[in-house]
């Protein structure tokens, strides 16, 4: 049995090896959807250790060490170090046979670290001591990470309150090699259910520097912020999470009464909150149409399915899941309005639920338009999809549906500096199957133009896509 990292990971035929070494392994990086923190880049932060480079907010991994029945403090808890947190994740992972997180810490140690033999408990102490050397000799830091992983553009994901004075000191820096844009993610000013709805509109109007005591005044300083957001940074990038969502027709008059209502902190119905989502997301997709904006839809997100744990741990702490109650039906109503109005911004289709792959591929080409590629398409297998299976699974589903060829790629959706080998392992997903499909017949167009097909997936597509140029 092989003991150390194998070069040829995922390729499994002559094709696809030839694809990934010659046209996808050296191409750059655009992750153009992440959780990275700003001030962590603009202060260039030197890391402890990889305890806290792999543990302090990586959901995945705190799902997994709770499946083992670890102890929380050894998760999230404060009382614990990173070093011991490290130790009791080490125990578990050579466990996790078939799991992401095997393969992506395996990557990790070896192109961060040249590490390339597993980690488990028998030599946890031994890689614990070389990487701490290495991080402190080679001063790895987020900077070091994304130069030596070849990412040419990040973007962070900000509220629209943010004053992205991170943002605007690293415009600055002439030291930084990555392009560091933000996106515009408005997702408190959807969840008008939610308690703390009023204090929000409150920190929004005064973000803005205007009044914000209706829907329409709401929506204006939204926009005022959205072109801040373009202005300090150039983004073209927004966020939308949508859970359970269910298309509902409303008059101006009931959407300003649920707005007034959730301002006083009054509860509000379902079909009321349905009939707001609807409403909101119809404006913000007209607003990023006018702004030359994407609109990136996270469909299918369940949050917080433990609250008992949630309400001792937090949020975004690994206990949320996939929906299924978010239909089709309810996304396409919401493409088609926009449709009517001649407002429909090119737009990103995250399909959590993956038994809906399929459907949302085909909505995604139903909704084309004369002289833009792609104007709405299937975004890459994302959050609990990002793996070997899910990639291989929406390649071999999707592609029959829409064409492969005009995707963006890949994206990390990760807290963590040490995630970019996500890339790679989806570029080796793709160069296999697209391997397959030649040695088996079904492509026989050259190498060069598929070539050229491997090239624009993994970084030309999205340059052109979002404007990044």
């Amino acid at each position: 049995m092989n003991r150390k990292f194998d070069e040829e990971l995922c390729l499994t035929n002559e094709t696809g090896r030839l694809l990934y070494h010659k046209y996808a392994e050296h191409m750059p990086i655009i992750d153009y959807h992440c959780h990275l923190q700003p001030k962590e880049i603009c202060e260039n932060k030197q890391f402890e250790d990889i305890g806290e480079m792999w543990l302090s907010g990586d959901h995945y991994k705190w799902r997994a060490m709770r499946t083992f029945g670890i102890d929380e403090k050894y998760i999230t808890g404060n009382e614990t170090s990173y070093y011991e947190k490290y130790m009791e994740f080490a125990k578990i992972l050579p466990q996790l046979i078939g799991n992401p997180i095997y393969i992506w810490c395996a990557l990790e140690l070896k192109r961060f670290f040249g590490i390339d033999e597993p980690l488990g408990p028998d030599n946890a102490q031994e890689i614990y001591d070389r990487t701490k050397k290495m991080i402190a000799e080679k001063s790895i830091t987020p900077r070091w990470c994304m130069e030596i992983s070849n990412v040419e553009l990040v973007s962070t994901t900000e509220d629209p309150v943010d004053d992205l004075h991170y943002h605007i000191a690293m415009q600055k820096d002439e030291t930084l090699k990555t392009r560091v844009i933000t996106a515009f993610r408005p997702d408190k000013a959807m969840f008008a259910a939610k308690p703390g709805f009023g204090s929000y509109m409150e920190a929004l109007g005064k973000a803005a520097g205007m009044p914000v005591g209706s829907f329409k005044e709401m929506l204006a300083a939204l926009e005022q912020r959205l072109k801040y957001f373009k202005e300090i940074t150039g983004t073209t990038v927004s966020d939308d999470g949508i859970p359970d969502f269910t298309w509902a027709d409303a008059s101006e008059e009931e959407i300003e009464a649920i707005f007034q209502k959730a301002c006083r902190g009054e509860a509000i119905s379902k079909e009321e909150d349905n009939q707001y989502r609807s409403a909101f997301l119809y404006e913000m997709g007209k607003m990023y149409s006018r702004n030359g904006y994407v609109m990136q839809l996270h469909i299918g997100t369940y949050l917080d399915a433990n609250r008992k744990y949630v309400k001792l741990v937090g949020q975004s702490t690994g206990f949320d899941c996939a929906d299924d109650t978010t239909r089709v039906q309810s996304v396409g109503e919401l493409l088609n309005r926009l449709t009517l109005e001649d407002a429909l911004p090119k737009t990103i289709l995250y399909c959590l639920d993956g038994t809906n792959m399929e459907n949302y591929a085909i909505l995604a080409a139903g909704f084309c338009e004369k002289g833009v590629k792609a104007k709405v398409q299937l975004g890459a297998p994302w959050w609990f999809h990002d793996q070997i299976y899910g990639i291989d699974r929406q390649f071999r589903a999707a592609s029959n549906l829409y064409p492969l060829s005009l995707s963006v790629g890949m994206l990390t959706d990760s807290r963590s500096f040490l995630s970019y080998p996500r890339h790679e392992l989806y570029r080796r997903v793709l160069c296999n199957f697209l391997g397959e499909l030649v040695e088996r017949g079904e492509y026989f167009s050259g190498e060069e133009e598929l070539g050229k097909v491997v090239q624009n997936i993994c970084y030309y597509n999205v340059k052109e896509y979002f404007g990044f140029y």
